[in-house]
């Protein structure tokens, strides 16, 4: 599978979304995208699509934590989509690991964002 960061929308929700392996440059240009769209005021949502996601390095994590804290001070919102069903997915064990997936809202559809 290919890396990338991929831009779209989900209605007017930004959804940025993630696949192969995000590390160094990848992660750097995930964070630049993140703090483009916390810039915008008018963003009170984002979504991050990490269901295509084999590995995302600690940096890349960290730009996730730190959005979704800002996000939360703002009063706005980071979700996480995760479409991937697999329990030994490693983001799936990633989040789980690290107790993330008690912090964020990850949903598995995006129809359940509401």
């Amino acid at each position: 599978m290919r890396s990338g960061i991929k831009m779209s929308k989900y209605g007017e929700i930004p959804v940025i979304k993630l696949s192969g392996r995000i590390i160094a440059v990848e992660s750097r240009k995930f964070k630049r995208k993140m703090e483009s769209l916390f810039l915008k005021k008018s963003v009170d949502r984002i979504i991050v699509d990490i269901s295509e996601t084999e590995f995302l390095d600690s940096y890349g994590l960290g730009v996730i934590v730190y959005y979704h804290t800002c996000m939360q001070k703002a009063g706005r919102e980071l979700i996480l989509l995760n479409k991937n069903p697999n329990p030994n997915a490693y983001i799936t064990r990633l989040f789980d690991l690290t107790r993330l997936v008690n912090v964020f809202k990850v949903v598995t559809y995006l129809q359940d964002i509401r």
